[in-house]
């Protein structure tokens, strides 16, 4: 029997139900991805309405303090030692400045609203660059600019740096600090 013969032996009735079988199996699959689209969407929006409101609360937060700071880096009561902090199951976000630097003093507002809104997440510290008890640590990281800001996660010997192109934005800078806290979770579950 050659090939066309045994393609016109073929009971109708079992390609129907074969073509409805792979129909409905495209659509289940289209409803799906479309499905988790929709879900995808509903997250970022509702991640953008909780930015947005912390980032308003916090906003009239900063205005009533002045719009350029004056206080030092060193003066602000943020976070937990270094030493304290590198100890700790959490991740740190870890901030190095110097006090005389224009930059590190008008960050520090921003990195005082992070550590409010991260602190259950994260440990936050300081390290003053011109300390001479931190110059090993400076000097190992390489340390060239500041404000420097790394995500160190001792947990998985995880050394992030973070982009100083993000510090003038709190949003970006909320968005990467989820992106890393998601992406543990992922490590921790696997582990």
């Amino acid at each position: 029997m050659s090939f066309k013969e045994k393609i016109q032996n073929i009971n109708k009735k079992h390609v129907g139900i074969l073509a409805s079988i792979l129909f409905a199996l495209t659509v289940i699959g289209i409803c799906g991805y479309e499905y988790y689209q929709l879900n995808e969407v509903k997250l970022k929006v509702e991640q953008s309405q909780d930015y947005e409101a912390e980032d308003s609360m916090l906003s009239v937060e900063n205005a009533q303090q002045n719009a350029q700071p004056t206080k030092k880096p060193s003066e602000y009561k943020i976070g937990i030692p270094y030493e304290k902090a590198i100890k700790s199951k959490k991740p740190v976000i870890a901030l190095f400045y110097a006090d005389w630097c224009g930059y590190c003093v008008r960050f520090m507002p921003t990195f005082e609203a992070l550590s409010k809104i991260y602190k259950d997440d994260y440990n936050f510290t300081k390290i003053n660059v011109e300390d001479s008890k931190y110059e090993k640590l400076v000097r190992g990281i390489g340390i060239t600019g500041f404000p420097t800001v790394f995500i160190l996660d001792s947990k998985y010997d995880n050394k992030i740096l973070l982009s100083n192109a993000i510090f003038g934005d709190m949003k970006k800078f909320r968005i990467e600090l989820d992106r890393f806290l998601r992406i543990r979770r992922i490590l921790d579950k696997k582990n």
